[in-house]
């Protein structure tokens, strides 16, 4: 059967007993995604327990020539760092050839997020992310578009340490008492 172009997608819902890396301040993890010679990094999230979640699609746009070929997708997960480079904690390789097989034929294979396993640095496994695949033939990305991916703002950080500083009660306060005032007269 002549294979054809499709989407992989892939769900990123959560992760649970990582290594913290660093040992100072709150956890910060984010993950970086390969697949084939397509990058996307999911959104920072911050571990106040021991469980993080992201629930993140993300959508890989595949040529024919890269349904044939494409082996495996490469999960990088990193914690962030502020003052440091990030630094990785673990990385999980999701075998996706036969999915796609699968799928060109099916027009369609969905796979409920199921756990893999966190392979650290040494070998060693800890941890584990849920991720769940899901994989669409003779579907252009192009065509049907996905949205642009919002750039960070280095502003962000500051709006979200000043805003709730600002008496806001008092400002809306101020302006209910202004209208009393105008309307006695």
């Amino acid at each position: 059967m002549e294979t054809t172009h499709g989407v992989l997608e892939l769900l990123l819902v959560s992760a649970e007993g990582l290594k913290h890396a660093h040992h100072l301040g709150p956890q910060r993890h984010y993950v970086t995604i390969q697949c084939g010679d397509q990058f996307r990094t999911s959104k920072i999230t911050h571990g106040k327990h021991r469980k993080i979640w992201w629930n993140e699609k993300f959508r890989f746009s595949l040529s024919p020539r890269q349904c044939r070929e494409l082996a495996k997708v490469t999960l990088r997960i990193m914690e962030r760092d502020k003052f440091a480079e990030d630094s990785l904690v673990g990385e999980i390789r999701v075998y996706v050839g036969e999915i796609i097989r699968e799928g060109s034929e099916r027009e369609f294979l969905q796979m409920k997020p199921a756990p893999y396993n966190i392979v650290l640095e040494d070998g060693t496994y800890r941890g584990e992310l849920k991720l769940g695949l899901k994989f669409l033939s003779n579907i252009n990305l192009e065509k049907s578009g996905e949205p642009p991916r919002q750039p960070y703002a280095v502003y962000r950080p500051f709006l979200n340490i000043t805003l709730p500083c600002i008496p806001w009660r008092r400002l809306f306060f101020f302006c209910t008492r202004s209208d009393k005032w105008t309307s006695k007269e």
